[in-house]
């Protein structure tokens, strides 16, 4: 630390604290024209009385002086800032070099002397000191500060004009004092400096090293990676405060969720609701990360402080919590996660393409929260995330507050059992182009398991997107859907007409798989131990098994040729059916008259038995046999290559057209809507627009399924309170 003799005016390096004197510190505001540490060196000294910052100086040494204080440190001259090196162990140490300086000088310089008392709060409102963000450190950090007027006139001291320094910093008077700066949380430190500024963009974050006690290196250029660099530095610090995410634009309800069932469904139109495309804002539509891009996104977390149980929510021993890392450009972090909120949002696309369209959503649970004034209970953070194509979850800039999710409500047991990991990375807006097929509602009661696509579109359904990459003729997308290991449908897009830029007519088919049907057991197929071991020795007997099957097909050929005494087909009696006997109970086993129990074999809830076929008459009118599939995966991807003779197809019209499937035991009810648009009504630019909506009467009233309490262990009582979060 180099020191600046007040009587003398000599410079003096101290390289160890132990070796420090007693010194006066001065905080200012940079000006035009300051005296730098080179000039105070080698310029003449008039040259240097001259200087515009000179006056400064010669006030802190003469008060310093008075006080019986020979050392003093101002930062214009004491610091070499053409030395990278000591630039950075500056900054680094400035906080505690104000905390061990025995007092503060605050030169107010636009702040005029002989105040009377009424004055001081407005001329303190006015002051450039409380909106530069390295004085935040100059002012929380001393035990005394004194402040100056441009005359070096006393106004007053921290102590005394404390209830007006709050009131303009919105900083509480107990944190005025360093010694309960601990005690803050990230959010209420950062909401201190949401409103000011510095020179460089770099300075938001080197200013606060000291607010929050953590050290890293300086890279003047890297710009507002600087903020999320020092984010990350306090995320290890400061692991178990939530605060640090609770950012953004507080509101009581998230105000993008799907406001009907009917806009969910199709039945409501979702309109635009954009004035004008100057007030368009591309950020509000991005989709953002879980760390900040400057203080000012805390401007509205003062209140924020940490749950009194964060450390045993992290430290339980029966589900023990990873803590938040930065993995690339993801985070991946430990929070509880409500699946029983409105479980879509509103989202709008560029003006050129005025759409607004469903994305998925669920809620996460910060613990952290504030305190109501008015019912005292805790009221806890929550944070919409978008669901996003990968895993990944993108949020907003709305934080939802309310007493939904508060104590005593819930407790730290609770959002236990509702923990989930989540890999949060921001998302940057979709922009659509030609040949691209937006899905403006995804909403299917059954799960979409897997795609399979061809080389030149992007398939991405979480995103409500499959881009066109290249221009795509013919086949474009196969989604499956499973309803078990067993069951299922896919439904196959494609385009068909049109020239070959990609701009043909939208072609869809749905294939229902069922490989109950011919005899598919998977070992996850729940059919009883008992029953299990029968099988296995109906299939020792009938030497059925991979060399069995070739058996048993020579067996159907021979008896295809033999006819009874009328010339007709002679049909086999097939008494030991394999299904039957695994279904029979032991008692029954020998009983060939008895009817098959299929009331419980794989599947027969949802899917019938296939009837059995009439036998033809002649040899040669035997139609084919089905394929033989091993898995699902083996069906769909037949279905990928044979999409035209799937039993539903339709080939869309233009420019609006409804398809719509009927329910039936095999494949749940389908509507697809299929609109052709063009980019800001350029004709050479035609995107398709598709809302899918495939529902049932499996769930209730043929309405979506309610979510469950939680991703994780919730349930139980849980489920009344997600009720009451969702209403």
């Amino acid at each position: 630390m180099r020191l600046l003799n007040s009587c003398s005016g000599e410079m003096k390096h101290f390289i160890s604290y132990a070796d420090i004197p007693p010194y006066a510190i001065l905080s200012h505001t940079w000006d035009d024209d300051e005296v730098t540490f080179q000039d105070w060196q080698m310029l003449p000294w008039p040259e240097v009385q001259r200087k515009k910052g000179y006056r400064k100086i010669e006030y802190c040494c003469e008060q310093a002086y008075r006080e019986g204080l020979q050392w003093v440190w101002i930062d214009t001259c004491c610091i070499d800032k053409t030395s990278s090196a000591e630039l950075t162990e500056s900054i680094n140490s400035m906080f505690r070099w104000y905390k061990n300086a025995v007092i503060c000088y605050a030169y107010l310089t636009d702040v005029s002397k002989n105040l009377c008392l009424s004055a001081i709060e407005k001329e303190l409102f006015k002051s450039r000191w409380f909106t530069r963000g390295w004085t935040l450190q100059e002012l929380i950090a001393p035990s005394e500060v004194v402040f100056y007027s441009m005359d070096w006139h006393q106004v007053g001291t921290k102590s005394e004009l404390s209830p007006y320094i709050a009131g303009i910093t919105n900083i509480e008077e107990m944190y005025l004092d360093a010694a309960n700066l601990e005690h803050a949380s990230v959010a209420q430190r950062m909401s201190w400096a949401a409103r000011r500024e510095t020179s460089r963009d770099e300075d938001l974050a080197y200013c606060l090293l000291g607010i929050f006690d953590v050290n890293m290196p300086l890279i003047y250029g890297e710009g507002p990676k600087a903020f999320q660099r020092l984010q990350e530095e306090i995320m290890k610090a400061f692991p178990e405060d939530h605060t640090l995410f609770a950012w953004g634009t507080v509101v009581q309800n998230f105000s993008k969720y799907a406001k009907t069932e009917a806009q969910v469904l199709g039945d409501e139109e979702m309109e635009w609701e954009r004035g004008n495309d100057d007030d368009y804002d591309d950020d509000e539509e991005s989709l953002l990360g879980f760390l900040a891009e400057s203080p000012r996104d805390f401007e509205q977390s003062g209140r924020f402080v940490c749950y009194r149980e964060a450390k045993k929510f992290f430290r339980r021993w029966d589900f023990p919590l990873t803590a938040p890392a930065i993995i690339g450009r993801t985070m991946r972090l430990d929070l509880p996660v409500l699946g029983g909120a409105a479980p879509f949002a509103v989202y709008h696309l560029m003006p050129q393409l005025p759409i607004a369209r469903l994305r998925s959503v669920k809620t996460a649970v910060l613990v952290c929260g504030r305190q109501d004034e008015e019912t005292l209970e805790f009221q806890f953070v929550t944070v919409p995330l978008l669901i996003c194509t990968g895993g990944y979850y993108g949020r907003t800039r709305e934080i939802v507050v309310n007493s939904y999710i508060s104590l005593p409500r819930v407790n730290y047991d609770i959002l236990g059992r509702w923990r989930n990991q989540l890999v949060v990375e921001r998302q940057p807006r979709y922009l659509p182009r030609t040949g691209d097929i937006i899905l403006r509602r995804f909403v299917t009661i059954v799960p979409c398991a897997t795609s399979i696509a061809v080389e030149t579109v992007d398939v991405a359904i979480d995103d409500g997107f499959i881009k066109a990459l290249a221009p795509t003729q013919g086949r474009i997308a196969c989604l499956t859907f499973e309803y078990n290991d067993v069951s299922g449908f896919g439904l196959h897009i494609s385009r068909v007409g049109g020239d070959e830029e990609g701009t043909g007519n939208l072609h869809f088919a749905i294939m229902p798989v069922d490989l109950s049907a011919q005899g598919y057991v998977p070992e996850a197929v729940e059919v009883g131990e008992d029953k299990r071991g029968l099988l296995e020795e109906i299939k020792e007997e009938d030497g059925k098994g991979e060399e069995g099957n070739d058996s048993v097909k020579e067996e159907e050929e021979e008896g295809k040729g033999h006819l009874d005494e009328d010339g007709e087909q002679e049909e086999e009696d097939d008494d030991d059916d394999e299904w039957e006997d695994v279904e029979e109970e032991d008692d029954e086993e020998d009983d060939e008259d008895e009817e098959p129990d299929t009331a419980h074999t794989p599947s027969s809830q949802q899917f019938p038995k296939p009837s059995p076929t009439p036998s033809p008459t002649n040899a040669h009118d035997i139609p084919p046999a089905p394929p033989y599939f091993r898995d699902t995966r083996e069906a769909y991807y037949h279905f990928w290559d044979h999409w035209e003779d799937a039993p539903y197809t339709q080939t869309m019209a233009l420019p609006t057209h409804t398809w719509e499937v009927p329910e039936t035991r095999q494949i749940p009810r389908v509507r697809i809507t299929a609109h052709r648009m063009y980019i800001d009504h350029d004709p050479a630019q035609p995107v398709d627009v598709l809302d899918v909506v495939i529902t049932s009467s499996w769930s209730p009233s043929g309405q979506l399924p309610e979510g469950e309490a939680g991703e994780g262990d919730g349930g139980g009582d849980d489920g009344a309170l997600v009720k009451a979060y969702q209403e």
